[in-house]
């Protein structure tokens, strides 16, 4: 019984110190898998030296800009390739790694200008457990850069959340201020930046959902004379998939894909000087078939002719496919309050599913929209735009719109390959289209 004792407390052991060696292999297999399957158009990452040790390991990645964002950094005098060391901690439960720029010579004095003497500008610490799952945090410190007339001055953005072993995670990021002045005095400032997301990716989609707030952003011109403001915007973004209602055999083949967006500012000033409060937009892109919509997102720009012949005859299949399935885009909320009174529009447009190659057929396609427009309009909101202002006779007399006491109104429905406007006026559908198309 005692040599048992011994033998399994000397296997413990045995683990417990021969864990790191292992945890050490992971993280330097994580590694060199993350540097070979990265892919960005805009730069290139390479592993420049990595020294696995028993308890810890440190590595050091080479990050090269390139095309148009290597030509703005060339263009503001800064550095096109830059050094990341990477400290990786082999614990028993996981492994913890911290990375930072590598600060030398060629990019010490810009460092130094822009954050400051022995500051390190950017920080990520990641800590992956055993069962694959990881949390990150990454650290922007505070910019104080002054130079002649302009000037940058933030504080600390922070970026963290967790990621597990099939891409679904959450994240939050935050920026309580940010000021900028140019060289020529235009001036921005932003406060409290904050936002947060969760979800997966999945193909070339995010599938979660993401809100964004800011608490104030104002732009100002030289003299102070001309500014654009924005107080207290909420935006929220969705992507939902789904199965159709009716569907007796669901595949990948007949799932689909929501957008939600839904934005609100409590103010805006514009250019121009003039100020609305209240802004509503609410958008869904409903019911989009997945498959058509993830061939059309990941069609990218080809040199060739006849690459290019290939991808237009992909891109009418996927939209064939589209089409075929249906979908449904629903502005139920475009609105803001003006010193005149209230702008309110929505729309709703149905593509009702079942009519196949719409690209060879463009005649029948009339006839599976239907929905409906609402706009109202202030009339004295309206005497103040001269370019709407001059249309409203012409529109009146053809009875494309109506008018009450205090607005005007356009309503339309979409049925029967027609246009019914709230007048009683009826245009089809294939009229309006040639009209658009001269």
């Amino acid at each position: 019984m005692l040599l048992k004792n011994v033998v399994a407390g000397a296997g413990a052991v045995a683990v417990i110190l021969c864990w790191p060696l292992a945890t050490g292999q992971i993280g330097e297999s994580l590694y060199m898998g993350a540097i070979k399957n990265y892919h960005s158009p805009y730069m290139t990452i390479t592993n420049q030296s990595f020294e696995r040790g028993y308890l810890s390991s440190d590595a050091i990645s080479r990050i090269e800009l390139k095309d148009t964002l290597k030509t703005t950094f060339e263009n503001e005098g800064l550095p096109t390739t830059w050094l990341v060391k990477h400290h990786i901690k082999n614990g028993f439960l996981g492994v913890k790694s911290t990375s930072e720029l590598e600060i030398d010579k060629s990019v010490e004095p810009t460092i130094k200008e822009i954050w400051g003497e022995n500051v390190q500008p950017i920080t990520l610490v990641t800590d992956s457990s055993l069962t694959g799952n990881t949390d990150f945090t990454m650290t922007i410190s505070p910019v104080n850069y002054q130079q002649a007339d302009a000037s940058v001055k933030s504080q600390a953005f922070t970026l963290q959340g967790s990621a597990d072993t099939k891409g679904a995670g959450d994240f939050s990021y935050s920026l309580p201020t940010l000021n900028v002045k140019t060289d020529s005095g235009e001036t921005m400032q932003v406060t409290n930046l904050d936002g947060k997301g969760n979800g997966h990716m999945q193909g070339n989609f995010w599938i979660g959902e993401q809100t964004f707030t800011l608490g104030k952003a104002n732009f100002a011109s030289f003299d102070n004379q001309h500014h654009v403001e924005l107080d207290g915007m909420n935006v929220v973004m969705k992507n939902e998939l789904s199965q159709p209602k009716d569907e007796k055999s669901p595949t990948e083949e007949t799932q689909q894909v929501t957008n939600i967006n839904n934005v609100s500012v409590k103010k805006i000033v514009t250019l121009d000087g003039h100020e609305y409060t209240d802004f509503n937009f609410a958008l869904a892109l409903k019911d989009i078939n997945y498959k058509a919509i993830s061939r059309l997102a990941a069609m990218e720009e080809v040199t060739n002719q006849e690459q290019q012949q290939q991808q237009v005859q992909e891109a009418m299949l996927a939209l064939d496919l589209l089409v075929a399935k249906g979908a449904t885009v629903d502005l139920s909320d475009l609105s803001v309050m003006t010193k005149q009174g209230k702008v309110n529009a929505s729309l709703l447009l149905e593509l009702q599913p079942g009519l196949a190659r719409a690209s060879e057929n463009l005649a029948a396609l009339p006839g599976k929209l239907a929905g409906n427009v609402n706009i109202a309009m202030p009339k004295g909101f309206v005497a103040n735009e001269p370019l709407l202002a001059e249309q409203i006779p012409s529109l009146l007399k053809q009875k494309m719109i109506t008018e009450d006491q205090d607005s005007y109104q356009l309503t339309v429905k979409i049925e029967n390959s027609q246009l019914v406007f709230g007048s009683g006026l009826k245009i089809p559908l294939a009229m309006l289209s040639m009209l658009m198309m001269h």
